[in-house]
């Protein structure tokens, strides 16, 4: 009974130390939704019916399930914490010692805001190597998948989401049945996306992939004796947000049915649901679209470089005609072929990138935006200064 209490205690005391070393980042526009989604329709009964003042911590420092304090852990913990008590682990605790682990979240933005980074790669490679099971929410930057295993000579490249457009509506595609997808009733189910990966370890198994281009999303690869699994989705951030989808909560039973691990028989279930029900695999989009940037937040004035991406998954040659910023684009892809526009432009306010995509008999395909915010140099106790200082000479005259 002792063990017990104490356990408890210290599980509370856990999370309070988590909350107080959540990251800065966390708190400002840099999050994956700062962007504002694509999207501006109500999912209703689509959204998993969330209520801040219900959510509490499900903790235990017994768990196999580990929660890496980095990024939006607090998030992370309280969502994974609807399908079975976790424990949180400090970067310096994980790169000492892994043995009490089976299964390692990385929340969103976990990989970015690591102290030691090369250590914790170290760490990382040892975990996946004798049979850890790996899953990382979305990044902030896709150079930071880096971080993650990979079998040799092999990489992992993509976006995060400070370069690309988040989405949630439709905004994925099912491309065959899996674990992963078991309880998803549609081929094109609503999950928070934020990125999506380019480059990654032949090995690969795509789960799930995003709708607009037809790219991966969610990838499952082998690396050593483990497993390790890869996402653009910050369904943790979204959760805390109330944001998340009954789609993604099916999605991560079968994330850890997938590594092992039972949920507990208290986890959160949607009324109705049938057992049986499933989805007809959908196919990849003729063609493919999306919009990037360098960044999402710039200084007054800077430099905004953005990639306009166009995929040709059909055998036949295509010519898309693309038009953005007052400019026309004509551009030829070969049979599965791949083609991109790159445009610069000082930005001076916050705003959205519009870009048009018609076919070669002038029928329009799509139409994507790509957000980004626009902040002054100033801090707020410079404004602050600066209006008090407006104000005085005002009075004084």
């Amino acid at each position: 009974m002792f063990l017990r209490v104490r356990h408890a205690v210290v599980s509370f005391l856990i999370f309070c130390l988590l909350i107080a070393s959540h990251y800065s980042f966390a708190a400002t526009l840099d999050n994956p939704g700062g962007d504002e989604i694509d999207e501006t329709t109500v999912l209703g009964d689509a959204l998993y019916p969330a209520k801040l003042e219900e959510i509490s911590p499900n903790l235990n420092i017994n768990s196999k399930v580990a929660i890496l304090d980095s990024g939006f852990s607090r998030e992370a913990a309280m969502f994974m914490g609807l399908y079975l008590p976790v424990k949180v682990v400090s970067e310096k605790d994980f790169i000492s010692n892994q043995s009490s682990i089976t299964l390692l979240i990385i929340p969103t933005g976990g990989l970015s805001s690591l102290k030691e980074p090369e250590k914790f790669k170290t760490a990382l490679n040892r975990f996946v190597e004798y049979g850890g099971n790996l899953f990382a929410f979305c990044q902030r930057l896709g150079k930071d998948y880096s971080l993650l295993p990979v079998p040799a000579g092999e990489s992992l490249q993509g976006y995060g989401w400070l370069e690309d457009q988040s989405s949630v509506e439709n905004s994925a595609i099912l491309l065959q049945h899996s674990t992963i997808v078991s309880g998803v009733t549609s081929a094109k189910p609503h999950i928070n996306i934020d990125g999506f990966f380019t480059v990654f370890p032949r090995n690969s198994k795509i789960a799930i992939n995003k709708r607009v281009n037809g790219q991966p999303v969610f990838l499952i690869y082998k690396s050593g004796k483990g497993n390790v699994m890869a996402s653009t989705f910050f369904t943790d951030w979204a959760y805390m947000h109330l944001r998340s989808t009954w789609d993604e909560i099916f999605i991560y039973t079968g994330m850890l049915k997938l590594s092992g691990i039972s949920v507990t028989s208290d986890a959160v279930k949607r009324p109705g649901q049938g057992r049986n029900a499933t989805f007809q695999p959908a196919s990849l989009p003729p063609l493919g679209f999306s919009v990037q940037s360098d960044n999402e937040i710039y200084n007054l004035g800077e430099k905004a470089t953005f990639t306009i991406k166009i995929w040709n998954y059909e055998y036949k040659r295509r010519t898309i005609k693309v038009y953005y910023d007052e400019k026309a684009q004509k551009v030829e892809l070969n049979p599965h072929g791949f083609s991109q526009i790159t445009y610069s432009m000082p930005v001076f306010s916050t705003r959205r990138l519009w870009v048009y995509f018609y076919d070669e008999n002038e029928i329009f395909l799509q139409t994507l935006k790509r957000g980004y915010i626009v902040v002054y140099p100033e801090t707020v106790e410079e404004i602050i200064k600066r209006e008090e200082g407006v104000s005085k000479t005002v009075n004084s005259e």
